[in-house]
């Protein structure tokens, strides 16, 4: 940690080893940014809740109750029924399963430890391009907040059956200041980006 906190160092002065572990990690999360799009094209697709693929269809439970049979147009023996439920416990049976709680658990789950671990890796290699810490501090903050609700979206989708529009938002915002980290790292790191602001 010796190497964040000491102000002379910066990631145009490392040496090329480093700079190359370094480059091919962030080669590797500019891979995996690509692959997640891919992934969010395929399954989600643009639309929050037309027909599959949207936000909805993929993490919002939409069985709905069985549709009531036609009246027989026969004439037949007279049948003693339940009065239909009203108010609250007509919303209770309406109400959607909750099939797909496992699944959103799981993405919720995985993306919960996998991206907060980039996320600490990029922040810290960000951190040493010696930017002002307004603007470093700013840029860590809103990536951070934005993969965390990115992260969140599914579950309160899920809970709500709305919110539909934190998938592209934040995910949107996540992608952009993730962006500006990695590009001014790689900047920094093998153009000097940052080496005359006192360092």
């Amino acid at each position: 940690m010796r190497v964040f906190v000491s102000r002379g160092t910066h990631l145009g002065r490392l040496s090329i080893p480093a700079k190359l572990v370094y480059t091919i990690f962030l080669a590797f999360i500019i891979v995996g940014a690509l692959s997640s799009y891919l992934l969010y094209a395929a399954r989600i697709g643009a639309s929050l809740r037309g027909p599959a693929p949207s936000v909805a269809a993929r993490y919002v439970d939409s069985a709905a109750p069985a549709a009531a049979p036609e009246a027989a147009t026969a004439p037949g023996p007279a049948l003693d029924l339940p009065p239909e439920p009203s108010g609250e416990a007509a919303r209770a049976a309406a109400a959607p399963s909750d099939a797909k709680w496992p699944f959103v658990l799981d993405v919720f789950h995985q993306h919960l430890f996998s991206v907060s671990v980039v996320f600490l890796i990029v922040a810290h290699l960000f951190m040493l391009t010696r930017l002002a810490g307004w603007l470093s501090g700013t840029v860590i903050v809103i990536a951070g907040l934005s993969a965390l609700a990115h992260v969140l979206a599914p579950v309160l989708i899920h809970l709500t059956g709305g919110l539909l529009w934190l998938m592209p938002w934040t995910g949107g915002l996540m992608g952009a200041s993730w962006a500006a980290m990695i590009v001014w790292s790689l900047g920094a790191m093998w153009l000097g980006w940052g080496l005359a602001n006192g360092d």
